[in-house]
């Protein structure tokens, strides 16, 4: 995996992952919406030949944007291990 900002204003963050598709994409895309900083949240693989992800995102005006990231990072690590530990728990 390979991450490059593709594009970075006071609100909006274009994040180019390569080696990553639409599974990667779905679950940060759906979890920064699930932000209540971020106005906006999608993903798209710019072509199917490629393995090439984009992340967009953007915030409301004044709240930092690495800072949405982290959380929503954070947040995301936190359900997949609370989902293990469910799984193990049954298993």
């Amino acid at each position: 995996m390979e991450v490059v900002v593709k594009r970075k204003t006071d609100r909006e963050l274009v994040l180019q992952i390569k080696g990553e598709g639409h599974m990667l994409g779905n679950l940060l895309a759906k979890e920064a919406m699930n932000n209540q900083h971020v106005v906006f949240a999608s993903y798209r693989v710019p072509h199917p030949l490629q393995d090439v992800m984009e992340l967009i995102i953007e915030v409301e005006e004044g709240y930092p944007l690495d800072k949405a990231l982290i959380e929503i990072v954070e947040e995301l690590r936190s359900r997949i291990v609370e989902f293990r530990r469910l799984v193990e728990e049954k298993l």
